[in-house]
């Protein structure tokens, strides 16, 4: 490939792609020689070093990533970056050696041309020769986000104690004066009694071994009211609970393969240091410091290189980092391989935070049910490194568009439109207004501001689980911050677009009335480059659909055990989502079953995506541990269970929400040989089926969907409550039915879906001349030959919308359109009101792992 095309894929544009301006959109990608698709877009665990000059750098400046293989665990690592190939000694950045595998410069990179090498230094300082020289672009069009080099952090860290909440030092007194008047003050002595009376601590048990609820309870209850109310009762037992923990062994495997409870103990050990040390005798400090650094140069060993180039560990993410940075922090003065230490996770954190480095979008793909473990360390890290470096911490994209994600993950009186674990969730919890209200006080977001006002006045807000003042972890920052400074209780209308696309993450959502959710509905769309890794599923090109809040489809199975059999077979396979297998056979679990969204277009009346999933049913999995989890149940990675070799080579999915009842799916499968075809679909309640036409009764919440297929090949349709052979839930739960619509065998098949969706259970007859479908308002042509290539059109005679993705010239407005770019796709409507013409061609895919 010319790697000057390569990389000159269009950064202009792809940031330009919100819907609402007045003027035409003209949404393209340059013309660029394609090569075949890459096996994986986000490696596991990266196996070349980052950046080349395939790659199209997400955000400038770009770390310098090397592979965990390239250094030894006793070498270090040198660096160089200069835009001469020569590397002169003017005008080039040099790490000096480094006990870890990413660089940062800390500084903008400027527009054009880098190289960059690398190479490793011993314990005695001898050196080896250089890597090749690896080069890249800068095209100056890349969000900037620079964050000052770890000198500044270190020669602002506090000489004094306490130090853990430094950035909210100053407010907390201010704050303690009129603290018993606060709306959280009796929610917040409830939990410290709790903490204080040892409700739920079995005292027969060692307390080491209760670190998760020891944690809580020092951490956020007791140390959060002493602070807050100066009480010494509370801070009393906080040294109590240490004290009688330092009278017990800490036994290593409590902690060296228990990553959470490592995280605990030195959170709670680093607390009491912090916050007694008038109290703490020498030994007991002594001992203190050396449980805290055993733990801390533990993960600190075992996480240098792998780490900076694992794709994602969401425990580390969630709770581990933040746990050590915190023990090293209270250290640092005092012991260097804790200021070492300490170096090491801010380096870490700027290269690989807020979510995996490579994710701008505000959302965490990991899926929205999980992503309320992650809020604190978001918060935490971001607040205290922004203090310490005098640096906003929160600019970085993926902060800026946060509070938006937060709004079409999972609105108020609703359940979520996101994927993946925990994806069914009721309601949003009181931990994730917790944040939105953060993002709402630091950033002026104003989604985020709409967030908490609506979820506040919704009709659960006054459910502890789902009350922003019940929201523990954040309460000191809150009642620190004192009122918001936003009317919680007013409303202000953000703008809200009723459609949001994730481009890095490749999700997408679109509303019909996000303001009217009493009759709105919701649809989800997943074609993701991050495929099917860590807690995502086997689900590329699947979609969830919600009226009033409630699922009218959505996954099937359970989240009870993360890799047991109803795991596998169920709850993260293929069959369970609302997508197509083939042969039976579908995605298998590994990041190389990627997708991606490929377009995306909104109007008033009608949104688009358009998902490519050709490269998902990549056969196995060669992830260790899915490998011994399928043996651990039984099972294998063959035919009989959905995993394996399968000749599928084609599978976009153009789906459609026509306002504002109506969703339309069009489907273009291919494969190399005559094969089976699964088109899956998953509901609550049951279906009932008619010939073509499936129909859903929500009679608890009261609407009706009904759902018709249309092929040129006629499919068996079958209905079943039971789960698939051997993947029962482990525990009881409630009955789902699952919906197969099976086609062929063939080796090519296009797939028309028209569901709509009533509350009064009347829906429109749908008229077909040939592949001409009318319903209502609302005229398709879908091309449902299998030899012809893929063409859809949608049009209303109402509203004058007109889509269109075909190899004709589409009358927009009542005039022909010529289009900018062959086989694109056309959407004429309005955008709040005024009417306008959008094109958009293939996003192409942002890689990072090497091509070659």
């Amino acid at each position: 490939m010319d790697t000057k095309i390569f990389s000159k894929i269009m950064f202009a544009l792809l940031f330009f792609m919100a819907t609402g301006c007045s003027d035409d959109q003209e949404i393209f990608f340059e013309d660029y020689a394609r090569e075949e698709a890459p096996e994986v877009v986000h490696p596991d665990q990266r196996d070349k070093p980052y950046p080349r000059e395939e790659h199209e750098l997400y955000i400038n400046p770009a770390p310098l990533l090397v592979p965990r293989a390239a250094r030894k665990e006793n070498e270090f690592l040198e660096f160089e970056l200069s835009q001469d190939t020569s590397f002169p000694e003017q005008g080039t950045y040099r790490s000096g050696k480094l006990n870890w595998n990413v660089f940062n410069i800390h500084e903008e990179m400027a527009a054009g041309q880098w190289y960059w090498r690398f190479r490793t230094v011993d314990q005695d300082g001898r050196t080896a020769g250089w890597s090749k020289v690896y080069s890249f672009t800068v095209t100056g069009k890349e969000p900037v986000f620079v964050t000052p080099d770890f000198s500044v952090l270190r020669q602002n860290i506090p000489v004094g104690y306490p130090r853990i909440h430094c950035h909210l030092a100053a407010d907390i007194e201010t704050a303690k004066a009129k603290i018993q008047e606060h709306v959280e003050y009796d929610d917040m002595i409830s939990r410290a009694e709790q903490a204080y009376k040892e409700q739920g601590i079995d005292a027969a048990k060692g307390l080491y071994l209760q670190s998760a609820t020891l944690s809580e309870y020092i951490f956020d209850y007791l140390y959060t009211a002493y602070l807050l109310t100066g009480e010494t009762k509370y801070y009393d037992k906080m040294l109590d609970y240490v004290r009688r923990m330092l009278g017990e062994t800490l036994a290593d495997d409590t902690w060296r393969n228990n990553d959470f409870a490592a995280a605990e103990i030195v959170t709670i050990l680093s607390t009491v240091y912090d916050a007694c040390q008038n109290d703490l005798t020498a030994d007991e400090m002594t001992k203190m410091e050396t449980e805290i650094m055993k733990i801390a140069t533990y993960y600190y060993n075992h996480f240098r290189g792998r780490m900076e180039n694992w794709f994602f560990d969401e425990h580390t993410w969630q709770v581990t980092l933040r746990g050590m940075v915190q023990g090293t922090f209270v250290l640092c003065q005092k012991n260097p391989e804790a200021m070492t230490i300490l170096q090491y996770f801010y380096e870490l954190w700027t290269s690989r935070a807020p979510s995996n480095g490579f994710n701008r979008d505000g959302s965490w793909f990991n899926g929205a049910g999980y992503f309320q473990t992650n809020q604190y360390t978001l918060y935490y890290m971001t607040m205290l490194l922004s203090h310490l470096t005098g640096a906003d911490f929160l600019q970085h994209p993926w902060f800026q568009n946060a509070g938006r994600a937060l709004v079409y993950s999972w609105l108020p009186d609703s359940q979520n439109t996101s994927f993946g674990d925990f994806n069914r969730e009721d309601r949003p919890a009181r931990s994730r207004i917790g944040f939105a209200d953060f993002l709402a006080r630091e950033l002026n977001d104003p989604n985020a501001i709409w967030y908490v006002q609506e979820c506040q006045r919704s009709s659960i807000a006054s459910e502890s689980m789902h009350n922003l003042y019940r929201n523990y972890d954040l309460r000191l920052y809150r009642i620190s911050q004192g009122d918001a400074p936003y009317n919680v209780g007013g409303h202000e209308d953000p703008g809200l677009e009723n459609f949001v696309w994730y481009k890095d993450s490749g999700e997408g959502v679109a509303f019909s009335d996000m303001n009217e959710r009493s009759s709105n509905m919701s649809l989800a769309f997943r074609s993701s480059p991050y495929g099917s890794g860590n807690h995502t599923h086997s689900d590329q090109n699947s979609f969830r659909l919600l009226y009033k809040g409630e699922y009218v489809y959505m996954n099937a199975g359970y989240y009870q055990v993360y890799n047991d059999a109803h795991a596998i077979l169920q709850y993260r396979n293929t069959r369970g989502h609302n997508t197509v297998m083939v042969n039976g056979v579908g995605q298998p679990f590994t990041t190389r079953a990627y997708g991606n969204i490929e377009r995306a277009l909104n109007g008033d009346n009608l949104a688009y995506f358009m998902g490519d999933a050709s490269q998902a049913y990549c056969g196995t999995t060669e992830n260790t541990y899915w490998i011994n989890s399928f043996a651990e149940a039984g099972l294998s990675q063959t035919q009989q269970y959905g995993f394996g070799d399968n000749p599928l080579n084609n599978y976009k999915r153009q789906i459609f929400m026509l306002r504002p009842n109506k969703v339309v799916i069009y489907d273009d499968l291919g494969a190399t040989e005559p094969a089976t075809w699964q088109w899956l679909l998953h509901s609550p309640v049951e279906f009932h089926v008619a010939g073509n036409k499936v129909t859903t009764e929500n009679e608890t919440v009261g609407f009706t969907s009904v759902a018709q297929i249309f092929s040129d090949e006629t499919p068996k349709i079958t209905t079943t409550n039971k789960w698939f052979p051997g993947g029962e839930p482990a525990k009881a739960a409630d009955k789902q039915w699952h919906l197969t619509a099976e086609f062929g065998p063939v080796a090519q098949n296009k797939i028309l879906t028209i569901i709509q969706v009533s509350e009064n259970g009347n829906v429109e007859n749908i008229w077909r001349v040939d592949d001409t479908f009318t319903v209502g308002d609302w005229t398709i042509e879908a091309e449902l030959s299998a030899d012809k290539p893929a063409a859809i059109s949608i049009a209303n005679t109402v509203t004058g919308t007109v889509f269109d993705n075909s190899d004709r010239s589409p009358v927009l407005g009542g005039a022909p359109y010529q289009r900018m770019q062959e086989k694109s796709s056309v959407l004429y409507d309005k955008v709040r009101g005024t009417a306008q013409t959008q094109e958009i061609g293939d996003k192409p895919l942002q890689v990072t792992r090497a091509l070659r």
